[in-house]
């Protein structure tokens, strides 16, 4: 991923927010295919505007608006229409989600109704002058906006909501380890004799003779070879591991911890993440081989991030996350 730009925090929500993921880390993603019954997606230009509005505003404050001519590929392409390109995957997402949303009769309640509302006429009280023109957007075209993007976020739930649920803390368990890398066997089994001596100490020894790697790091699962990670997940607290042989380096370890809980609980949330990424990634690109896209690149047209309006709106999303902070 190219984050020269910047970085923004990714809402859990996979598929329909990697993009907007990507507003921030410059990660690229084709747009989707598909094969059947049509799917015409329609958006209106006023909600878009207020995506642009929010994105260009929060790179100007950093980059200034020298940022949007930058050439950041071969072909010439500009960091506006990256920008622009990114959100256009975004609303796209949203459309065909609130699509897959109706297919299964998904809706927002009266109290989720009522509260975006209230979201909707405070984000557009905050708006300036300069925000309102260079948007075109008034209070309704703000309320649909957070309806359609609510409503694909309770979409996505509900569709993985089962996916990240079995993973044990035997699969997410992460271990700390100390490591000694050598490349020959005779150098192996004299350090091991040296880390084995009473009152040695590895991590000093490492230090000085480690020829690969970390000396000290955090071990999950599917990191190292097979034959590392058996040795290295076997030990207890304090124990080192016989020399093992791994295409021609020798590997000695230490384990520091046999279990590193906040660790463990921060992979067991990872393996979950990815776990309802794909079932959700599943359950769209299945959606999109029955009812591909079809849609028109006019309302696009004439799109820009270069006003001469003053704006300032930057918290479309972060105002959201006030409202649903369980989103």
């Amino acid at each position: 991923m190219d984050r020269r730009y910047g970085c923004r925090p990714c809402p859990i929500l996979f598929i329909l927010l990697i993009a907007l993921f990507c507003l921030a880390t410059g990660c690229e993603r084709s747009e989707p295919a598909g094969a059947e019954q049509g799917l015409e997606l329609e958006f209106d230009r006023a909600e878009l505007m207020l995506i642009v509005a929010t994105e260009r505003n929060r790179y100007e404050e950093v980059y200034t608006d020298q940022i949007w001519d930058v050439v950041i590929s071969e072909n010439g392409t500009t960091f506006q229409d990256h920008l622009l390109d990114q959100i256009k995957l975004f609303a796209t997402d949203i459309q065909v989600i609130v699509a897959m949303a109706g297919e299964r009769q998904i809706q927002l309640d009266n109290s989720e109704k009522e509260l975006i509302r209230r979201l909707a006429q405070d984000y557009y009280s905050r708006l300036t002058p300069g925000d309102k023109a260079y948007t075109g957007a008034d209070e309704e075209d703000v309320q649909g906006l957070y309806e359609d993007y609510h409503l694909a976020c309770k979409t996505v739930e509900a569709l993985t909501e089962d996916a990240g649920l079995e993973i044990s803390d035997s699969e997410a368990k992460v271990i700390h380890i100390q490591q000694i890398v050598l490349q020959d066997e005779a150098s192996a089994r004299k350090v091991y004799e040296q880390v084995q001596a009473e009152g040695a100490d590895f991590a000093l020894i490492a230090q000085s003779n480690n020829t690969a790697g970390e000396n000290d790091r955090k071990l999950e699962r599917g990191a190292v070879s097979s034959r590392v990670e058996e040795a290295a997940f076997v030990l207890t607290t304090g124990e080192i591991s016989p020399v093992i042989e791994e295409n021609g380096r020798y590997h000695i370890l230490k384990c520091v911890s046999d279990y590193d809980q906040e660790a463990t609980l921060k992979r067991k949330e990872e393996l979950s993440r990815l776990r309802k990424d794909a079932a959700l990634r599943e359950a769209y690109d299945a959606f999109l081989e029955e009812h591909p896209l079809s849609m028109s690149d006019e309302i696009w047209l004439g799109i820009s991030c270069k006003t001469r309006e003053d704006t300032s709106t930057t918290d479309l999303f972060e105002l959201y996350k006030e409202y649903f902070p369980d989103r």
